[in-house]
């Protein structure tokens, strides 16, 4: 009996550490280090040329994508962000925003409608028509992209305490 419960104690650990090993944000501790946390997405939006220079981290849906010689362009509708740096599902959004990547991101991969966390070095701001309004949008230079998985949204059936089966 002890022999069983001792193994039930060294899988509840192990679950434990796997449960929260992914629940960190998908950057390298080097890059958030250089992230300006005080620095809200409202400010920014204000203001981006007052801000250039600093690393953010933001995070919203992929609205339109442009490949150019350069490298890619993505605006992103800005969402909120969980404690992970995953933008939360629902309609809150601040503005709009301009990733600029010196990589070519391919538009089959970064499609309108997918999630996405940057951090960025703020490059000032640029102003495009949004149907037809002229519209500021800060530009961030992309040092590091993370793509989220889509959420599953399809049925789900529940086994028990934690475990979960997806059809």
């Amino acid at each position: 009996m002890k022999g069983l419960k001792q193994r039930i104690a060294w899988a509840i650990v192990i679950a434990s550490l796997l449960g929260t090993a992914g629940c960190g944000p998908p950057f390298p501790k080097q890059t958030l280090e250089k992230v300006d946390k005080s620095l809200s997405f409202r400010e920014l939006l204000k203001d981006p040329e007052r801000y250039r220079g600093r690393w953010v981290m933001a995070a919203g849906m992929i609205v339109d994508v442009k490949n150019l010689k350069e490298g890619t362009l993505l605006e992103v509708l800005q969402k909120p962000m969980d404690s992970r740096g995953r933008p939360l599902q629902g309609d809150v959004t601040e503005g709009r925003f301009i990733v600029s990547s010196e990589k070519f991101l391919d538009a089959a991969v970064y499609q309108k409608g997918r999630v996405l966390t940057v951090v960025g070095e703020v490059a000032g701001s640029t102003v495009k028509l949004l149907s037809e309004i002229e519209y500021k949008y800060p530009v961030l230079a992309a040092k590091d992209l993370y793509l989220w998985e889509p959420a599953y949204t399809g049925p789900r059936f529940f086994f028990g305490i934690g475990v979960t089966k997806q059809l």
